[in-house]
């Protein structure tokens, strides 16, 4: 728990319930209606997978 209360800090994202590391992390909710679309139209590019605008994961890769 505290390695993914750490990960969460340093990168500004949210981990789920039981997160391991190499476990994808979910990226923060848009700021606004624009990047929500812009988020979810790309999504495939930047190896983001979005269930829906405001909930988004992607891979984390931890040094």
């Amino acid at each position: 728990m505290l390695i993914a209360m750490q990960t969460a800090d340093k990168h500004n994202v949210a981990t789920p319930a039981d997160w391991k590391p190499g476990d994808d992390v979910i990226v923060p909710p848009p700021g606004s209606c624009g990047t929500a679309k812009e988020r979810v139209e790309g999504a495939d590019k930047e190896g983001v997978k979005c269930l829906d605008w405001f909930i988004c994961f992607k891979p984390l890769k931890l040094k």
